[in-house]
């Protein structure tokens, strides 16, 4: 359980070359990320991949991305898939990761019904925490505002992206905490580019600030906000 998300992990390999396998929702529960993490080397710059997860039901076609976690010196690779693909693994004893030209990653799986039952219910909890609906029940008073049309300049556009001359349209769900900070990102609308929507959540992450929410005695609260598309365009 973490503040502005839910994850399960577990190692693999040994002490000297250990692999983590790590299994993410996102705050709504629509999407969920699969991560492996190991020592090694990794991009300077982020970049997208072709990949599937197989769950022994055949290949799904993932969203993913290759990046280097700068605060953990890891070597990261980000999988993405819904919801209802994900539901295919709850009865799955193992699990392969395959990105095109290069090795595949293979893990054993156990106690899936249960991890993912914890994990939907750690979602549920994120959601009433993050206060997630909370204009339609009447916690929420007033919605968090502001603009987030301003944050981005060309010097933002990912390398990655530009040499493909790659561009597209993204939307995100920010959980907005009591003073206006965004405490997590997630996307929504996903814009077919990975780099992309990783460049568009790390903007606002470090950029955004909104007026929080407030209840109906006008204190902030925690919220959720969903932004305007954000669209990537070269000229």
């Amino acid at each position: 359980y973490g503040r502005p998300q839910c994850a399960a992990f577990r190692d693999f390999g040994n002490a000297d070359h250990p692999v983590t396998l790590m299994i993410r929702p996102s705050p709504n529960g629509d999407t969920y990320e699969i991560l492996v993490a190991r020592k090694d080397a990794s991009p300077e710059f982020a970049e997208e991949l072709e990949g599937t997860v197989d769950f022994g039901g055949g290949p799904i076609k993932a969203w993913l991305l290759h990046f280097r976690s700068q605060k953990q010196h890891l070597d990261v690779y980000q999988f993405r898939i819904s919801a209802a693909e994900m539901a295919q693994g709850r009865s799955a004893s193992s699990v392969i990761l395959r990105i095109r030209n290069a090795p595949d990653f293979a893990f054993s799986l156990a106690s899936m019904p249960e991890l993912l039952s914890g994990l939907d219910a750690c979602t549920a909890d994120l959601k009433t925490y993050w206060n997630m609906g909370g204009e339609k029940d009447g916690r929420i008073a007033t919605p968090a505002s502001g603009s987030v049309r301003r944050l981005f300049s060309a010097n933002d556009y990912p390398t990655e992206a530009m040499s493909r001359h790659q561009e597209g349209r993204a939307q995100f769900l920010l959980l907005v905490d009591e003073k206006g900070k965004v405490a997590g990102c997630h996307v929504i609308l996903a814009s077919g580019v990975p780099v992309l929507d990783a460049m568009g959540c790390a903007i606002l992450l470090d950029r955004a600030q909104f007026t929080p929410a407030l209840d109906r005695s006008g204190k902030p609260v925690r919220s959720t906000l969903t932004t305007p598309p954000v669209q990537w365009r070269i000229r």
